[in-house]
């Protein structure tokens, strides 16, 4: 290797170094906020749980991580599980070493790319009326460039839609229902001109979806939406535990840091007990539309799962990514959007009362106790934890 070579490796690994400190220290920052404290103080782990804890840690990972995730995780649902994944771990190292080709994180994050990989893995999408991709303006036709002008034409009387910002957005910041009439978007007040002047550069306005009976009736006035977490594992495409996220209040969208709720959904589409916020209010029905949540069924849920890990596995050079599916009224899966960064394992976590990989939590340890020790090239041997399983605890005892 050459003298450029190992200069950029070194630069790569200082930056992936200074990343992870950085990273660890904004979770951490996270969990002193007093609404997060005054959830998992409610919480005091058993001798033998945090003995337990500790030992997994110090086995597989190599060292004791903070009680903190195990105790807000545990708050929700009331259940313990050894096996909670801490958020100190995920986004900082996980994610890290799952997505270490960065130019593909980059790329599948624009959603205005993200439809051509729904077209491959022949997975439906909202269907794009008008998108703008650095600064060039594009109708729903093969090919067709628009001027601004022709845009505000074409938008005058368009009626329902929904617009986004295409990159560099996420909680459904920005994401909004319109209706145009008489160049003018009814829901904002704003002329079609000065609407899509505030979105810059990067969007794309689709048509609405209309959700399957079964989702639109829990809640008919957002796009109800399921989060399904893939993530490659040796020689598959895992998945992680489900949630639904639901709108409520009147609001179009369903997020939860937008005031949604969300629920646990087992893999045969039944929903759980209880729906959550961000900050733990509860509800064993849906607070407006009334409808209990317990035992309630999404009956075409396993399509979901499925269309995830085809969608996932035209795109093997990620290790990990968040699809968000709803099911349109035809029946069949609809992806609304994937993200490859900022995963949120906590919203799963705290829904199932149980680890983000169960069984697999030893071997994910270790896995990331290996990575975190190697070189930039020896990453890409072990990416997606393919490493012989005594490897760590011979090369790099505790």
């Amino acid at each position: 290797m050459n003298l450029k070579h190992l200069l950029g490796n070194f630069l790569k690994d200082a930056i992936d170094s200074v990343y992870i400190f950085d990273s660890h220290r904004s979770e951490i920052r996270k969990f002193k906020s007093p609404k997060r404290k005054a959830i998992y103080n409610t919480v005091t782990l058993s001798r033998e749980q945090a003995l337990a804890v500790d030992r997994l840690f110090e086995e597989n990972y190599g060292k004791k991580v903070p009680h903190t995730w195990h105790r807000h995780f545990t708050a929700f649902t009331g259940n313990f599980d050894v096996n909670y994944f801490p958020e100190l771990l995920y986004i900082p190292e996980f994610e890290r070493y799952m997505n270490l080709k960065k130019e593909y994180v980059k790329v599948l994050s624009d959603k205005n790319v993200l439809p051509y990989l729904a077209l491959a893995a022949e997975v439906a999408m909202p269907k794009t009326l008008f998108s703008c991709a650095s600064g060039l303006i594009c109708g729903s036709k093969k090919g067709e460039i628009l001027s601004l002008g022709q845009l505000v034409e074409a938008l005058s009387n368009l009626g329902e839609a929904f617009i986004k910002p295409s990159v560099d957005s996420d909680s459904g910041r920005g994401c909004a229902v319109v209706h145009f009439s008489n160049g003018v978007d009814t829901v904002s007040g704003l002329d079609v001109e000065s609407l899509i002047k505030n979105y810059g550069n990067n969007w794309v306005i689709q048509e609405r979806v209309v959700c399957h009976e079964c989702i639109s009736r829990l809640y008919p006035n957002s796009v109800n939406t399921f989060r399904i977490i893939t993530y490659r594992w040796r020689d598959e495409i895992c998945h992680m535990p489900a949630i639904m996220r639901i709108g409520q209040g009147g609001k179009n969208i369903d997020n939860a840091h937008a005031g949604g709720v969300f629920i646990a959904v087992d893999d045969d589409g039944h929903l759980h007990e209880k729906a959550f916020t961000e900050f733990k209010s509860e509800y064993t029905e849906h607070p407006d539309t009334g409808i209990k949540f317990k035992d309630y069924l999404i009956p075409q849920f396993s399509l979901v799962i499925e269309a995830a890990k085809k969608c996932h596995a035209f795109i093997p050079q990620l290790g990990v990514v968040n699809w968000d599916f709803t099911i349109d009224r035809s029946g069949q899966p609809v992806l609304i959007e994937a993200n490859t960064a900022g995963g949120s394992i906590w919203l799963l976590q705290m829904a199932h009362g149980c680890g983000a990989f169960g069984d697999k939590t030893p071997e994910v340890l270790r896995w990331l106790k290996l990575m975190r020790k190697t070189t930039r090239k020896e990453k890409a041997t072990y990416a997606f934890g393919n490493f012989p399983d005594n490897l760590c605890l011979r090369q790099f005892p505790r």
